[in-house]
């Protein structure tokens, strides 16, 4: 069921929780080739920066390598996430993600994702 701007409501931001701070890297390809990149990159982030509220902030493309000579985009995304638990961390950041990339969904191997997650100063 959509929630607002026709988006799914479970892909909503977690609200902000008591809990610890963590530190979330996500990398995930973009296989709309690199000069179509460079056209949805500032998009991308713009709508990344967008979602940061009171559980995650900081929100931001951390790198982009490329991969082959036109094939894809290797984008890594950090942000700092205020969650119950791990779980509840990551949870957020895909959210967030899947939130700003949204536009250009088609764009992301979303099964090539990996994360690292790691306590963050309190």
């Amino acid at each position: 069921m959509p929630g607002r701007a026709g988006r799914p409501r479970h892909l909503r931001p977690v609200p902000a929780p008591e809990g610890t701070r963590y530190q979330v890297r996500l990398s995930v390809a973009w296989i709309g080739g690199w000069r179509v990149w460079g056209a949805v990159s500032g998009g991308f982030e713009q709508h990344l920066a967008a979602q940061q509220g009171p559980a995650v902030a900081d929100a931001h493309i951390d790198s982009e390598r490329r991969r082959g000579r036109d094939y894809y985009v290797a984008v890594t995304v950090s942000m700092t996430v205020r969650a119950a638990d791990v779980a509840q961390a990551l949870t957020a950041a895909w959210d967030t993600f899947r939130l700003a990339a949204a536009d250009d969904a088609e764009g992301w191997d979303l099964a090539s994702a990996a994360a690292e997650i790691w306590p963050g100063e309190q």
